[in-house]
């Protein structure tokens, strides 16, 4: 007997990361057009800390599996549950990548899927001048949920006047790459001749990395660090609490603190490179200088390849800084509001529909 129509979702559904959001993301994007998944929750550190619910999640094994991870991750998965491969008739990696290169010898771990889809043109480029296999630059939804109320300048005691950045970051991905150290740097500089300036680090997924995880980030009584896992809804609270996204990543595969940060209105402070290109523009975001540098060893998990990235211009992003401090004083950010149409369910089921038709044959 022959598999259902629909597709089975294999990822890390129910942990507060990026990837799970991925997931849950595409999830909600096949409920919302009718059609029916189901969902194989792989295990992490913090699985379960996510409460998901959609009307046409099914326990069935369906035609179609979608891996939501690295491919190298997808990989050694599939070597551990080798039915995660044979029994579903057809295999599409959403995969994600933070580099220009990809590295030849990971080549088969692409190669285990029929078909890759990917967030950003960015990553497309990377797999496809590797495994020269179809794979399609498709967007993710970016749906938030409604806030709470929750006024986090009154939690953290920030007065209601302040300039306030705000940068959120996963222990888990690597520091070298997020780059909160120029983060860190940049606003150091501005709270020298801006007493209403504050900066919160939200920061998750460090509970397991050691005790001495945290170290590095200085004692400041203007810079204010949430550590607690917090709900959807409290995100969106944090975002409506905040002036500006300050990321001087030195590479992002997608960006999607970035685009939440837009259709929050805030203003975007960030590198002008890698996987957000598809999405910042000079109208929405201000955007800052970089140069080339080598990525070094160790700095990028599974690289085997020599790469590069980007290494932002600190002293343009101070700039960038101030001109966001003028403009947060005549409101939100208009120009980045546009992205919730963009991102929306309704802005993307046009692209996903064809897409998705093809496998549900």
């Amino acid at each position: 007997m022959s598999a259902p129509p629909g597709f089975n979702l294999v990822g890390y559904a129910t942990s507060p990361m990026g990837l799970g959001e991925d997931l849950r993301t595409f999830a909600a994007m096949l409920d919302h057009l009718g059609i029916a998944f189901s969902v194989i929750d792989v295990p992490t550190d913090v699985q379960g800390r996510v409460q998901v619910s959609w009307r046409h999640m099914t326990t069935q094994d369906h035609a179609t599996s979608i891996f939501f991870m690295a491919a190298t991750e997808c990989e050694r998965l599939v070597r551990l549950h080798p039915k995660l491969l044979t029994q579903p008739q057809k295999k599409v990696g959403y995969f994600l990548w933070e580099l220009p290169d990809f590295p030849a010898d990971q080549v088969p771990a692409l190669q285990l899927m029929d078909h890759i889809w990917c967030p950003t043109r960015f990553v497309q480029q990377a797999f496809f001048a590797q495994s020269r296999q179809l794979t399609l630059a498709l967007p993710l939804p970016v749906v938030q949920q409604a806030g709470r109320g929750v006024d986090f300048r009154k939690k953290l005691k920030i007065p209601a006047h302040a300039f306030v950045s705000l940068y959120m970051f996963d222990l888990h991905s690597t520091l070298q790459r997020k780059n909160p150290q120029a983060v860190l740097r940049v606003f150091l500089e501005m709270a020298q001749t801006c007493p209403d300036a504050y900066l919160i680090l939200k920061i998750s997924r460090w509970q397991n990395m050691g005790p001495d995880a945290l170290n590095w980030l200085p004692r400041h009584p203007r810079i204010k660090v949430i550590k607690d896992t917090l709900e959807p809804s409290e995100l969106s609270d944090l975002y409506a609490s905040s002036d500006c996204y300050l990321s001087l990543h030195r590479s992002e595969g997608f960006g999607r603190t970035l685009v939440e940060a837009l259709q929050n209105g805030l203003y975007l402070v960030c590198t002008d490179f890698s996987g957000p290109q598809d999405f910042v523009t000079a109208e929405n975001t201000l955007l800052v200088n970089w140069t080339r540098s080598e990525v070094k060893a160790h700095d990028y998990p599974n690289l085997t390849v020599k790469s590069w990235w980007a290494e932002p211009d600190e002293t343009h992003a101070l700039k960038r800084l101030h001109e966001a401090r003028e403009k947060s004083r005549t409101g939100r950010n208009l120009a980045g509001l546009a992205l919730q149409q963009q991102f929306s369910y309704e802005g993307l089921a046009n692209k996903y529909k064809p897409v998705l038709q093809t496998y549900l044959r």
